[in-house]
């Protein structure tokens, strides 16, 4: 098979290997809307980390998805304890039949993901981490400097022949959305204009002071921003519980666990704005034209910010930045603690006196 814009792949069977995480996974989405625009007869099987599954159903450029245990694949040791459940996944992968594997996430696990599957074509970053590169028939070089991720992604598809991708979407259908409806109506959503935060972030020099983000939410309010509705996974609850409570105007519902990933795409795709750190739901929100104020401090956003909204960005002030720790180097978190919320706020207003254009 010549890779190149002569490629035909339609009938061919391809294996999509982007296990995580939830926002690299939905940059990769877009890559996928890619493929399925120039082969639509190409069958797209998706190698996805269990976690991070269910954001993908109902998606309609993903045919299939094949999942793993990332836990049970972590280390020699782990892999030698697990020796059974590896051969049946590599069974399963080799069952899958496929003519091409694309890797987009580019570490040693992928890579031998990708080999393992016995696909004759398997593409991947030239530039990779952790030697990923050597199974790879195809490696694949990205632009010079520093690009952000969804780009990298686009490069690889754009190896194979593929145009810029037609859209980004997570295709939000209408059961979601009536089970989102159906958890808003149980929790007393005033059904107001809906303006999402989600506080938490996993690592904690991401993390902005939860009495900032009530101070936003409370000024927010006083402009008549309807009712916050804080977002979170269920290991943000305490974070997302001490901003609810810390509001004085504002009368947020804390939905922090009580979402799956598809309701809550839903919601973020029918909210005028999203207020985050550097978050998975920042970037859901993102795919889905939905504005987004991110408060960001470690992480580079020319890399990894809400695409398409970078202007959107408040960062902190820090000499370290962006050190892309999960833990402060030394500063005590100043670039995220010193960051002034009127920044934040005045960002939050113009948006949403704005209106959201769909």
């Amino acid at each position: 098979m010549i890779v190149g814009p002569n490629l035909d792949l339609n009938g061919k069977r391809l294996l999509f290997i982007k296990p995580s995480s939830l926002g690299d996974v939905c940059h990769a989405v877009a890559s996928a809307w890619a493929l399925k625009a120039r082969w639509p007869g190409l069958h797209v099987t998706w190698l996805v980390n269990r976690t991070f599954e269910p954001l993908l159903k109902g998606v309609a450029c993903v045919d299939e998805t094949l999942s793993f245990d990332r836990a049970r694949f972590k280390g020699l040791l782990t892999l030698f304890r697990e020796r059974s459940a590896l051969r049946a996944f590599v069974q399963s992968l080799r069952q899958g039949c496929f003519d091409v594997a694309l890797d987009l996430q580019g570490l040693l696990r992928s890579g031998m993901f990708a080999w393992l599957s016995n696909a004759p074509v398997r593409l991947g970053f030239a530039k990779a981490r952790e030697g990923s590169r050597l199974f790879y028939t195809h490696p694949v070089d990205t632009p010079a400097g520093p690009i952000h991720a969804r780009d990298r992604y686009d490069a690889l598809t754009a190896a194979l022949g593929c145009a810029k991708p037609p859209r980004e979407d997570l295709d939000v259908g209408p059961a979601e959305r009536s089970r989102l409806h159906e958890l808003l109506s149980r929790e007393g959503f005033s059904g107001e204009r809906m303006v999402a935060v989600c506080p938490g972030a996993r690592w904690e020099s991401k993390r902005w002071p939860p009495l900032q983000f009530a101070r936003v939410l409370d000024e927010l309010a006083g402009h008549g921003a309807g009712q916050p509705l804080i977002v979170g996974s269920p290991d943000m609850a305490e974070i997302c519980r001490e901003v609810a409570a810390a509001c004085m105007l504002a009368r947020p519902v804390d939905l922090c666990g009580r979402t799956g990933l598809r309701e809550l795409t839903a919601l973020l795709d029918e909210c005028e704005l999203l207020l985050t750190c550097d978050s998975g739901p920042m970037h859901i929100a993102a795919a889905q034209g939905t504005p987004v104020v991110a408060v960001l401090g470690p992480t580079d956003p020319l890399r990894t910010g809400p695409y398409g909204q970078l202007d959107h960005v408040v960062s902190g002030e820090c000499e370290l930045m962006p050190c892309l720790k999960r833990h402060c180097p030394g500063l005590g978190d100043k670039c995220m603690k010193d960051l002034d919320a009127r920044r934040v706020i005045e960002k939050a207003l113009a948006l949403l006196n704005a209106g959201r254009r769909k």
